[in-house]
């Protein structure tokens, strides 16, 4: 902040200015209105990698980033305009052999008794390993991130794969194997009523069915060939049918969308809608909203059962098999630089929304 110059001269201050000055742990300079170099402490110097006799000759604008500058010089000017009365910001300073040491910067300007600025007070610490540190975070952020991607797409592709294994490979077998019985039968009259013939049958039929559902549930063929709305429409009525829950489904989105978007907004609607299944007592009713919001593909799953407390997440996330959970849900929604959001309350069902960028 602004300060104005004490009246009390006595040495006994000015020794106690100056071994705080000189000892401090963090850097402390005065630099004139114009950026040059008035007194720097030892730690100062160290900081910016210059010794004291070069700072001296020196201003503040030299030792500056280019980056960073612009930035600095406009504070600056707002403190001697008086429209603050002081500014803090992180900056780097550039030492002789081109090493940048990273700071935070705390600026305070001194005026005489005629309000005119006499010098600013800077104090700097090195935050030079923080940000090293922070960027390693970032990196490694970064890294996981794309493993989980990458993660969800491979999964994404084994499941195509599976699943057209299992309707075009097997479910042809089985189909084969069903035909060459029924014309074997129809062929030996006496084979007509044979139990085991007929139980054979019946086996293959469930085997068929098994196989079909199992398909569908690892990669419905649907959202590959008509997108997302059509393939949550179908997944609704599929599952009105398996829970006897009315699944309510408004798209408005009937234009194709990018692979990955598609995937991960089905599988958003899939888990929500089955942990809704499970885990909604007393709901009658589940409703499915699918949107466009500007740039952003929009999606609302919410029911009108029991309800739940949300700090009891580990309860509604319980990881049964088959299902991704709620922080699968949410990653995948985060994956792709989206948001995702959960409301819940006992007694007042609960609700799942999540944005996904379509940029």
């Amino acid at each position: 902040m602004s300060r104005r110059i004490p009246s009390s001269n006595s040495s006994d201050t000015e020794g106690c200015y100056r071994a705080v000055f000189e000892q401090a742990a963090v850097g402390i300079a005065r630099v004139a209105p114009d950026g040059r170099f008035i007194e720097v402490n030892d730690r100062f110097c160290e900081i910016a990698g210059y010794d004291r006799e070069h700072l001296m000759q020196a201003d503040f604008q030299g030792i500056t980033h280019p980056d960073d500058l612009a930035i600095d010089l406009a504070n600056v000017n707002r403190l001697l305009a008086g429209e603050i009365t002081s500014y803090a910001m992180e900056k780097r300073y550039v030492r002789p052999g081109g090493q940048i040491v990273w700071v935070t910067l705390c600026v305070g300007l001194v005026r005489d008794r005629n309000e005119r600025p006499t010098n600013f007070v800077s104090v700097v610490q090195d935050i030079t390993d923080t940000r090293r540190a922070a960027q390693t975070l970032t990196e490694y952020s970064q890294r996981l991130a794309h493993l989980s991607r990458r993660l969800l797409s491979v999964q994404e592709e084994e499941r195509r794969a599976l699943a057209r294994e299992l309707h075009d490979h097997i479910g042809q077998q089985l189909a084969a194997l069903k035909l060459n019985l029924e014309r074997l039968r129809h062929s030996h009259p006496e084979l007509a009523e044979e139990v085991r013939l007929t139980d054979s049958l019946e086996i293959i039929d469930d085997a068929m069915q098994q196989t079909g559902d199992t398909s569908l549930d690892l990669r419905p063929s649907i959202l590959d060939d008509l997108g997302l709305s059509p393939a949550v429409r179908w997944y609704a009525r599929r599952q009105e049918k398996r829970s006897g829950l009315r699944i309510a489904v408004r798209a408005e989105v009937e234009r194709r969308l990018p692979d990955h978007i598609e995937t991960a907004a089905f599988r958003i609607i899939q888990e929500a809608v089955n942990n809704a299944i499970r885990h909604a007592r007393g709901a009658t009713c589940v409703s499915v909203e699918i949107a466009i919001d500007r740039d952003c593909l929009s999606l609302s799953i919410s029911d009108d059962g029991c309800g739940f407390n949300p700090d009891a997440l580990a309860k509604w996330d319980d990881g049964e098999a088959g299902g991704m959970g709620l922080l699968s849900m949410r990653e995948r929604a985060e994956l792709l630089g989206g948001e995702f959001l959960l409301r819940a309350a006992p007694g007042a069902g609960a609700s799942i929304e999540a944005r996904l960028p379509l940029a």
